[in-house]
């Protein structure tokens, strides 16, 4: 295969015209041939706007009613270990009976 060249004089002998790059493409016009660039718009209405903010606001207030129900579970687990809950068998034994039922159901 041929190397991929830049070189004026072999281009213009295969009918290519020089390009570079990363450069942004330029539509031409059909009448007057001229080059311009195309311009995106993007319009959000007030409504639009209102609703993100709610969205945003509920997602805060879940965030914090999640993170205090994690917080006050940590809180009784952590007194159940230190009191030995978790150490007596018949609880050792429920444990381990729905993590095995856990692992089944995944399966």
């Amino acid at each position: 295969m041929d190397r991929i060249t830049s070189d004026p004089s072999m281009l213009k002998s295969i009918g290519l015209k020089r390009y570079e790059a990363n450069k942004p493409v330029k539509n031409r016009e059909k009448e007057g041939n001229t080059s311009s660039e195309k311009q995106d718009a993007v319009s959000i209405s007030q409504e639009s706007r209102i609703f993100s903010e709610k969205i945003e606001n509920l997602k805060a207030i879940v965030k914090n009613e999640v993170s205090d129900t994690r917080s006050a579970k940590l809180v009784e687990v952590k007194e159940k270990l230190e009191t030995g809950f978790y150490e007596k068998e018949e609880i050792s034994e429920e444990v381990a009976d729905k993590i095995i039922a856990a692992f089944k159901n995944k399966a």
